[in-house]
């Protein structure tokens, strides 16, 4: 699938997309997704990051603020007035980038994450982030490159297994490292639908991070965290992702991990890693991507 093409991604032509006020200028896209949720996507930048609302009927979770780009927070309080819970899925730009403007975001409780919380992620290890080729149409409104990082923020650590009441609807958080360290997810035990993070969705997944900046990926502990998955949460109707489409079935779940055991174990055969647009700040030279049905894994030796 080419990047910078202006015709939508096909999937979006599945859902059905809400008229808002506040999506500075286009570079938000609000759809109303089964569940009473609503995806709030990016999709004018090459992360094409999606964000939940987790909408029930006393308080709404926030799952991530996106890229920081464009503010979200008008939107979000568009879209939900009332009393917000806003969680992280982790630490990464993409995810947390607005996470500043809201009075308190929910974190794992793990070092590098609290430190970010702290300090920020400063401007050098997002450069690339930048680059005009990484927008669809050009920079949005009022953003200067230049001045873009991840601000500080007022974090609170979440336990393993807590259970947010939201009035008609309980969600379970589950502490699930491999893309990370203080990778998690969310499982909303009403309508049986798993947010996945970066961890399940089809697209390039990645397991070659390494450094205390954006952090370390374990692909021993990736596997055991979907086993946990499909262990503990067999029930699972549908799996909502951070990337690209927003549902998936929840059988990619079992594909995605057969995959990475086939990395693993030396069965499956990686080519060199030579997209720069797939590259990050203090990644190995010795990447290989591994192409697999709808999706790659991106590992290194």
């Amino acid at each position: 699938m080419k990047w910078r093409t202006p015709e939508p991604r096909p999937y979006y032509a599945k859902y059905k997309r809400l008229p808002v006020e506040n999506d500075c200028g286009g570079w938000f896209a609000c759809y109303e997704l089964p569940g009473d949720i609503v995806a709030i996507c990016e999709p004018q930048h090459l992360q094409e990051v999606n964000v939940y609302l987790i909408k029930g009927s006393e308080r709404a979770l926030l799952l991530d603020t996106g890229m920081g780009i464009c503010n979200i927070e008008p939107l979000v309080r568009e879209l939900w007035p009332g009393e917000l819970t806003v969680v992280n899925c982790h630490r990464h730009f993409d995810h947390t980038g607005n996470n500043w403007r809201f009075r308190e975001v929910l974190i794992a409780d793990e070092a590098g994450a609290l430190r970010q919380a702290r300090e920020g992620c400063p401007k050098e290890p997002l450069r690339n982030q930048t680059d005009p080729d990484m927008f669809l149409f050009g920079y949005p409104e009022g953003f200067d490159p230049a001045d873009y990082w991840i601000r500080p923020f007022n974090a609170r650590p979440v336990e393993d297994g807590h259970v947010f009441d939201l009035g008609s609807r309980q969600v379970r958080l589950l502490y699930t490292p491999g893309h990370l360290e203080d990778h998690l997810m969310l499982y909303d035990l009403r309508e049986k639908i798993l947010f996945s993070g970066d961890m399940i969705y089809l697209g390039a997944i990645y397991v070659q991070f390494g450094n205390d900046v954006l952090g370390y990926s374990d692909l021993d502990q990736y596997i055991a965290s979907l086993e946990r998955i499909e262990r503990e949460l067999p029930e699972i109707r549908a799996v909502y992702t951070s990337h690209n489409d927003f549902i998936m079935p929840p059988s990619c779940t079992g594909m995605i991990r057969e995959s990475l055991l086939a990395v693993r174990d030396g069965t499956a055969e990686g080519v060199p890693l030579r997209d720069e647009k797939y590259g990050y700040y203090g990644d190995p030279e010795t990447m290989k991507q591994y192409f697999f049905d709808g999706f790659s894994i991106i590992y290194k030796e």
